[in-house]
């Protein structure tokens, strides 16, 4: 035990926690269980399962993850909504043991419901750990003590996972069996479960007190249908408590000005009592949906990478397994994810630090995801290169023990895939949190793994297309053109690159953004000559009377009040200010297992 203390001391745990002994046990089964067996599912596809041919196979793969990765927001939301977070963790360890279990008699059945239990698990697990760690620190709760908190949950997740993969990929690997490896899974699974619940007594659990996307769903709501049809204010006394002297809601986005109209005070709303209006949303409630939605543009850039991130589970397995039969590929799962963790750490450790230093948080987030979409592209150029040497001596050498290729030589695109995601997936969820309130900041790598889930979903409609029309994916590696493939992904991902330059240079407008320190600035008293230098993702036509108002007022306007609610509380429970959190904050980097 005192070894186990040394080295959380060492490691930034100042205050040792049992809680966090037990939890970690689960997190290390579970990154062990999803690298030994779904990590590589496409080469048990392609063997054991029916031996489904190659495009098939891979799109069973993508539909997989696609729909892992989706409904991790929907396990998130009911856990804070109505089950809590310990509760949705044994029960969601219990459904992915007994889906383990039922892979011994039959596959898909078990596989939805193995789905399922990862993204739970994964929604659910990292911020039961996060609740404990803040539990163990002194109340109250210091900024200081939060980024401690934050560092010893990302120490949990990144390393301790990192451990599950290592002993997956060098003490499981030996078993070829899907089966055999199933049942293993399952009793390791039980085993860590058993573990976990041993320490009930010493975890702080917390009721639910609901989920700001209901809040979030009920100002769309207002604005597309309750209030559809209501005029745009000219006032800024018909906003529901309006703190500043505009009649436009913060941000100012052409494509959003229609949810404005949520906290617009209609005849009826000004015959109820202020706090029984049910039907409007506040200001600051709308700036909140607003703030989440103006993620779109920064999302769909991510759609494109989601396509080469697939083929990493697929397609570049399958070649790894056709190169050389005998080698274990799971190392280069191994491999993939020790690169992204190094690069997580190096840009959390020093490129972040650098912004901080140099005022530039907002360019360098931004730099990092386009250093990502650079390695994107050099990923694709990689694997062109090894697909089109491998179909060159497919075609002039026909028997396969006069093929001479190294399986090594497939390193590179590995690696650029783990830099790739360490940039990128890592450099959105750090960009979300810039962009939004405490409270949804939590949710931003769901949304991120939501996207690249709808990703997943492409990569499955392409294979399928390109399959039936082009016949590009034949039965096998060495019939199929993946050369033509990976030619297409690399265009592509050039083309979202560029794309990606240009929404990043709309959003390193400050505009967007809130001034760090105790005394919050509201992004809608910004500058007003920031605002009339905005790109065309700004609505430049409209907010004249705004502005004008704006520079009338400033004399007068000294303060802007800000209202003190929990970060944790539902939007609807009051106006409160959309602050952007601290870059270094308890919800800076979300759980994302894979």
């Amino acid at each position: 035990m005192r070894v186990i203390v040394w080295c959380a001391n060492k490691l930034g745990f100042d205050v040792f926690s049992k809680a966090i002994l037990f939890t970690s046990g689960l997190i290390f089964t579970h990154s062990l269980v999803e690298v030994a067996l779904f990590s590589i599912l496409i080469t048990y596809l392609t063997s054991e399962w029916e031996n489904h041919n190659l495009p098939k196979a891979a799109i069973v793969v993508n539909l997989h993850e696609g729909t892992y990765a989706v409904l991790q927001i929907a396990f998130a939301f009911l856990a804070d909504a109505y089950t809590g977070l310990f509760k949705m963790v044994v029960w969601s360890t219990i459904f992915y043991i007994i889906g383990l279990g039922l892979f011994g008699v039959e596959y898909y059945g078990p596989l939805v419901l193995v789905t399922f239990s990862q993204a739970a698990i994964v929604a659910t697990l990292k911020p039961f750990l996060d609740d404990q760690l803040l539990a163990s620190a002194h109340q109250p709760i210091t900024q200081e003590e939060e980024e401690r908190a934050n560092r010893r949950s990302d120490v949990c997740r990144d390393y301790v996972s990192m451990l599950g993969a290592i002993v997956a990929g060098f003490g499981l690997s030996h078993i070829h069996s899907f089966m055999t490896l199933a049942v293993v899974s399952a009793f390791a699974m039980g085993a860590a479960l058993v573990w976990f619940l041993s320490g009930t007594k010493s975890y702080s659990r917390s009721k639910p007190t609901g989920s700001p996307l209901s809040d979030v769903a009920h100002v769309i709501y207002t604005a597309a249908v309750t209030k559809r049809k209501v005029e745009y204010p000219q006032t800024p006394d018909q906003l529901f408590q309006n703190s500043s002297s505009l009649v436009q809601i913060s941000p100012h986005v052409s494509w959003l000005r229609w949810l404005d109209r949520a906290a617009v005070l209609v005849p009826q709303d000004q015959e109820e009592e202020p706090d029984n209006n049910n039907n409007t949303c506040t200001v600051e409630q709308v700036k909140g949906v607003k703030f989440l939605l103006k993620m779109l543009p920064m999302w769909s850039t991510f759609l494109t990478f989601s396509l080469v991130s697939a083929t990493g589970s697929t397609f570049f397995l399958e070649e790894a397994a056709r190169i050389d039969e005998g080698f274990s590929v799971i190392i280069f799962i191994v491999l993939q994810r020790f690169t992204k963790l190094v690069v997580t750490e190096i840009c959390d450790r020093f490129l972040e630090k650098f912004g901080e230093k140099m005022n530039i948080e907002q360019k360098v987030m931004l730099v990092r995801i386009c250093l990502g979409m650079i390695c994107c592209v050099a990923c694709c150029i990689a694997a062109w290169i090894n697909a089109h040497h491998w179909i060159h001596l497919v075609k002039t050498h026909t028997k396969p023990e006069e093929r001479h290729m190294s399986v090594f030589r497939l390193t590179p695109q590995y690696i650029l895939l783990g830099v790739m995601e360490g940039f990128s997936a890592d450099g959105l969820e750090n960009f979300f949190d810039s962009q939004v309130s405490k409270s949804t900041a939590r949710y931003g790598p769901m949304f991120g793994e939501c996207v690249q889930g709808i990703g997943k979903f492409l990569s499955a409609v392409c294979i399928l297309i390109l399959t039936i029309r082009f016949g590009w994916f034949k039965d096998e590696i060495d019939s199929s053109r993946l050369d033509k493939y990976y030619a297409m992904l690399a265009i592509l991902s050039s083309v979202n690159m560029i794309i990606y330059c240009f929404i990043a240079h709309w959003y390193g407008d400050e505009r967007f953004l809130e001034e760090d320190g105790d005394d919050q600035v509201d992004v809608e008293m910004g500058n007003s000559a920031q605002a009339d230098n905005s790109l065309p993702l700004l609505n430049l036509n409209t907010g004249r009377e705004t502005e004008n108002r704006k520079r009338d007022d400033d004399d007068n306007e000294t303060e802007i009040p800000v209202h003190d609610v929990s970060s944790n509380a539902p939007l609807l429970s009051g106006a409160r200010s959309f602050s952007r959190p601290s870059s270094n904050g308890i919800h800076k980097r979300f759980y994302s297992m894979r």
